[in-house]
């Protein structure tokens, strides 16, 4: 007779039973004593142990998300042969959700062919079997309606403790925020926490971003309890509700699914930090994290500064990455109490701060945002308008239409799945999450899309549009903006600052050379891209790269002209740029330059 391939399954539901091993090991012996016992049924040589740790039965989690969920998967696509036997120390292990649930998953295993045997029962359950199926339900009614009480039970001591809690201010339970102790069964804060709690949202409030502030925090050798502080650890710091005195209940955590907020209890905890504080950067924290290419970002939760015209356009020029605007501070003490003001601010890299990964160091600001301006204000805005109809637009919409069609069919035959009480197929789980990733993809560039028809003027009071409280005005700039460029890069040279400007509807890029000591423009070119050339303009200079013969050739022009292309052609982002710049130096002395007063 052909032995029988066995499966045991072992599973206890709570993580301290993990830890101390007890109820995982009396299984484990008790399943494998079974199993060696009949080798005359068993094919011990394929014997297979499977475990859920810590995972409930009632809650179904062992099926969702547990060996046994996988077990099932296997049997349904026919991995696991007909004929096997499920080896289990009590039927209890498998379920104690509603019967009707439990019945439902032995009798798919039963259907398939598996078998099941109970090892404390004394039972296999076959599909020959009629009274076993009446002890399985049986046995199965009897464990939920112990998980119920318990269960039941739970929620009522917590419901106990924590009106206790409320009414007389005591500790709810020994789990706590951090900044918090048990001071004689009150809550209490921590005195080294509060400093740490401070110095985050006046530093975060001030401009200061994440990352910087982890860093000073570990330089001060305030820990994040037994590690050090990352820019993961600031936000969520900052995010936290129990700082201003919530309490949160969540719903029981499950992979994969986002935990639901069961209560919302107020004034529970010891406030920790003043509630405006609070708002004002968690907004701030909320603006960052959509980063939104032409939308208006408001510094400080309010709508009375904007302070970022390039948003979402601007990247550094050494890396590609994105960029952030933040505002130093400066210390101040006033009566002993130590506060950061605004100071100066700059324009930065987040690899170099973020990823260390980038050597590009910080640029004021005002300086690059008035080159931009002054240089926006002399281009002919219709040029840069002159585009073919965009349908981009339209063929996302088309996209979305059609995700969200296979999204709901995905849904449905998950549901159905679910229903019958069969574990939903791996492959189907994977196109799920491939088409739920897509459709937010394309809500995003939906929402960031810039409206073509918007006609932007940067006619505009230089003065006035570089004060950060015009938000009006500033707003419609930064999507003007947005709306022309498609992208603005920046790089330090020395004391001088290289900014390139490429655009959505024009194949040329313009370069603006700055100075940074005195912020004023040294010179600025532009390079059109042909499809049989390349033409670099400076002034009078016009030079010209053949794409065929790769030779350059360039036009009389005056000395200060030619220099300031050699000077600068060769930070450019361009394929030809140090070949330019060889080209120029090899025939500075062949040129004959024209007289700048008789130009």
């Amino acid at each position: 007779m052909k032995k029988i391939i066995p499966y045991g399954y072992l599973r206890v539901s709570s993580l301290e039973q993990v830890r101390s091993g007890g109820g995982l090991e009396a299984q484990d012996e008790e399943v494998r004593r079974y199993i060696t016992q009949k080798s005359d049924v068993f094919d011990i040589d394929k014997m297979v142990m499977m475990s859920d740790e810590g995972l409930s039965a009632y809650s179904g989690r062992n099926i969702k998300e547990g060996e046994l969920g996988r077990f099932l998967a296997d049997v349904d696509a026919g991995l696991i042969p007909a004929g096997s036997a499920l080896v289990c120390y009590s039927v209890d292990r498998l379920s104690r959700q509603n019967p009707w649930v439990g019945t439902q998953l032995i009798s798919t295993l039963i259907g398939a062919g598996i078998e099941i045997h109970s090892v404390a029962e004394n039972q296999i359950l076959r599909s020959d079997d009629p009274v076993g199926a009446i002890m399985s339900t049986i046995y199965l009614m009897r464990a939920n309606n112990e998980s119920v009480i318990k269960s039941e039970r739970a929620k009522h001591g917590y419901t106990k403790r924590l009106n206790e809690s409320i009414a007389n201010n005591k500790v709810l339970t020994r789990q706590m925020p951090r900044w918090l102790y048990d001071n004689d069964g009150k809550y209490a804060i921590d005195p080294n926490m509060q400093k740490v709690i401070d110095f985050t949202f006046d530093s975060y409030i001030a401009g200061q971003s994440t990352g910087y502030i982890a860093k000073k925090l570990n330089d001060m050798g305030l820990k994040y309890g037994d590690t050090s502080w990352r820019g993961s650890y600031v936000a969520k710091l900052i995010r936290d509700e129990r700082l201003i005195g919530k309490h949160i209940r969540y719903s029981k955590q499950i992979k994969g699914v986002k935990r639901e907020i069961i209560e919302t209890i107020p004034d529970f905890y010891p406030v920790t930090i003043d509630t405006d504080k609070f708002h004002i950067a968690n907004n701030m924290l909320t603006s960052v994290a959509k980063n939104i290419r032409g939308r208006t970002r408001m510094t400080y939760g309010d709508i009375s500064i904007l302070r970022n015209l390039f948003n979402g356009v601007i990247k550094c020029g050494v890396c590609s990455g994105e960029t952030s605007v933040v505002q130093n501070t400066r210390r101040k003490i006033t009566n002993g109490v130590v506060t950061y003001v605004p100071y100066k601010t700059f324009l930065r890299c987040r690899n170099r701060y973020e990823l260390k990964t980038c050597t590009q160091g910080d640029i004021r600001y005002e300086v690059i945002e008035r080159a931009i301006l002054n240089h926006l204000m002399g281009l002919d805005i219709t040029t840069l308008l002159a585009a073919p109809v965009d349908n981009k637009i339209e063929r996302y919409r088309t996209e979305l239409e059609l995700c969200k069609a296979e999204e709901e069919e995905l849904q449905a035959i998950i549901k159905e799945r679910e229903n019958e009480g069969k574990r939903p197929r791996p492959q189907t789980l994977k196109s799920y999450e491939d088409v739920a990733d897509r459709i937010d993809e394309l809500t995003q560039l939906i929402e960031s899309h810039v409206e073509y028809n918007f006609i932007p003027h940067f006619n505009v009071d230089l003065d006035s549009i570089t004060d950060v409280s015009n938000v009006s005005e500033r707003s419609l700039i930064k999507k003007g903006i947005a709306t022309i460029a498609d992208s603005i890069c920046y790089k330090r040279i020395s004391d001088f600052i290289l900014v390139e400007i490429k655009y959505r509807n024009l194949n040329d890029k313009h370069v603006l050379v700055i100075d940074n000591k005195n912020s004023e423009m040294v010179v600025n070119f532009s390079i059109e891209y042909n499809e049989e050339n390349k033409v670099y303009i400076c002034n009078s200079l016009v030079m010209e790269y053949d794409n065929l013969s790769c030779e350059f050739t360039v036009s009389k022009t005056t000395m200060e002209d030619y220099a300031h292309m050699m000077n600068f052609v060769d930070y450019v982002s361009d394929d030809e740029s140090y070949n330019a710049k060889e080209f120029l130096v090899k025939n500075f002395t062949h040129i004959k330059f024209i007289d700048k007063s008789n130009e």
